[in-house]
């Protein structure tokens, strides 16, 4: 197998005005192509800012992170675009979503900034949007549907583009038993059929038991 993170964190602080919180002290992470990963830990030891630094979006740490062989160091911002919106895809608590667009508009925002259009794009949109029952909310606006339904759209708009690594922050928090397996069985199809490798923060027992590692992040003293 191929290793696709190679993350050491020497320190990432957090100041305020009075305070300086330290949080994922001497961290290291390293993941093979293909793995499924879940990431759990009380509130505050780092959970979400672990997720915000393997996906670009937070860079302000001391240490060191390669991704897909390169160091993410060395990257651009043009690159480090490419790659969120391509290689890498997020299922946010936070919904995220664009309310002066459709649903279907919203899902299929990534495609507008890709450089190429990947082959099956359309046949996975279908796919998606018919397991995690979401088409009768398509031409709906965001403001228009329930958390659940939104919840459900930002999965599908974090998968239409078939992403290497899918990183994911409580994903299945505000979702019945029904649509929470559903999100679960797609998380396992990207994985099996596309080798897609899954890292996923929560705080549900059942849902890490799903993944093929177990990380435990601890509160620092």
């Amino acid at each position: 197998m191929t290793k696709i993170i190679e993350l050491c964190v020497k320190e990432k602080v957090y100041k305020t005005k009075k305070t300086s919180t330290s949080i994922l002290s001497d961290f290291k992470l390293d993941v093979e192509s293909g793995e499924t990963i879940a990431i759990v830990g009380k509130s505050g030891v780092g959970k979400s800012s672990l997720l915000n630094i393997l996906g670009l979006l937070d860079r302000q740490y001391n240490g060191t992170y390669c991704l897909f062989g390169e160091k993410t160091n060395d990257l651009n911002l043009n690159h480090l675009a490419e790659w969120r919106n391509e290689k890498i895809g997020f299922v946010l608590q936070e919904s995220a979503l664009i309310d002066s667009l459709t649903i279907e508009e919203n899902i299929k925002l990534p495609l507008l900034y890709a450089k190429s259009k990947s082959d099956g794009i359309s046949t996975n949109f279908e796919d998606i949007i018919t397991k995690i029952d979401i088409k009768s909310i398509l031409k709906k606006k965001p403001l228009e549907c329930s958390g659940g339904e939104k919840s459900r759209a930002v999965f599908a708009r974090a998968v239409i583009m078939r992403p290497s690594l899918i990183l994911c922050d409580e994903p299945t928090a505000s979702l019945d038993n029904d649509n929470k397996e559903n999100i679960l069985f797609l998380l396992s199809k990207m994985n099996k059929e596309y080798n897609a490798t899954i890292i996923t923060v929560t705080h549900d027992i059942e849902v890490a038991n799903r993944h093929q590692r177990i990380i435990q992040l601890e509160r620092e003293e």
